[in-house]
């Protein structure tokens, strides 16, 4: 389903409910400005449509449909149920988009994103009616555009999404592309929409629209508390180097063993300078360890670095 036939499927619902409003004033009127709103785009997409065709494919258009637990009908929605939901989809969004942005820059030699790089967000741009949606798009950056990947991680999200709400453990290898730090958000997500007993439909102006019940909800959630942990740790050893280009770190342990992973986009240059000071002296480094266990996959254990100090720093500093 492209953008313009979106409008249109959007326009027919909007006209249906107008009918079924009959009797209501308020409603009809809001309905009636909604459907004006939604014509006035169908217009314009469908005078622009070849050119749109002909040029760059324009951003997918994502909207939330919630239904059951905290929605009243077609009318509205309980603010805390909204707000986390759109909350929890964005940090998805933005942890998933920053790790095919690190990917690409990879291929060319880099792994950190180019300074002064505004982190990937989404712009909500309404709120359709079917039960009650949220519709929203990527945020474009500086020059107007959004980046090809950002769509990507919209669609992934999804996928993951419908993964871990199926029942068959064979499923889990859709997982092995994902950020591990996209699992917290998700967490957060279902486990909000599991305390509403509220039913999930993701609809996207460029294909068909997915539908998560709220039975599969609660298995997705249960499935995320068992399969995946994060936790915060310190850990302390020989600091052996961080790459400043790929902010690959080694932190060699007392025990012998070797912990590698990636600096936390949230460092400033400052601060991987003082961390890079470190290099093959002890220290105490805070790490976000997290784990995943699937049932049909292998354990996946990834370390980032959130900050380290030199050991004797932070005798100093619990002394003061």
């Amino acid at each position: 389903m492209n953008d313009h036939e979106f409008l249109n499927f959007q326009k027919a619902q909007l006209d249906r409910l107008l009918k079924e409003s009959q009797g209501h004033d308020f409603i009809a009127e809001q309905l009636g400005q909604r459907i004006d709103a939604v014509q006035t785009e169908i217009d314009y997409s469908g005078a622009t449509i070849d050119a749109l065709q002909s040029a760059q494919s324009p951003p997918p258009r994502v909207a939330l449909f919630l239904k059951g637990g905290g929605v009243q009908g077609t009318t509205g929605v309980r603010a805390s149920l909204a707000g986390e939901s759109l909350i929890q989809y964005e940090r998805m969004f933005a942890e998933q988009a920053l790790f095919h942005e690190r990917s690409a820059a990879r291929e060319t030699g880099r792994s950190r994103r180019p300074r002064g790089s505004q982190t990937p967000s989404l712009l909500f741009i309404g709120t359709p009616r079917g039960s009650f949606g949220l519709e929203f798009v990527p945020q474009p950056g500086s020059d107007g555009t959004v980046i090809s990947v950002h769509t990507q991680a919209l669609r992934e999200i999804t996928n993951v999404l419908e993964t871990v709400s199926s029942e068959d453990p064979t499923a889990d290898s859709e997982i092995a592309g994902i950020s591990p730090r996209v699992f917290q958000p998700m967490k957060k997500f279902l486990n909000t929409l599991v305390n509403y007993g509220a039913e999930l439909r993701i609809a996207f102006s460029d294909r068909p629209s997915s539908v998560i019940s709220s039975q599969r909800i609660r298995i997705a959630s249960e499935r995320l508390e068992r399969e995946v942990q994060s936790e915060e740790i310190e850990l302390k050893g020989k600091f052996r180097g961080l790459t400043r280009e790929t902010t690959v770190f080694d932190l060699l342990l007392d025990d012998g063993s070797l912990i590698t992973g990636s600096a936390a986009e949230g460092l400033t240059e400052p601060d991987l300078d003082r961390i890079s000071a470190l290099t093959n002296h002890r220290c105490v480094a805070t790490l976000e360890k997290t784990t995943l266990t699937p049932v049909g996959g292998p354990v996946r254990v990834t370390y980032l670095l959130i900050d380290a100090e030199a050991e004797n720093a932070m005798g100093e500093n619990s002394s003061s």
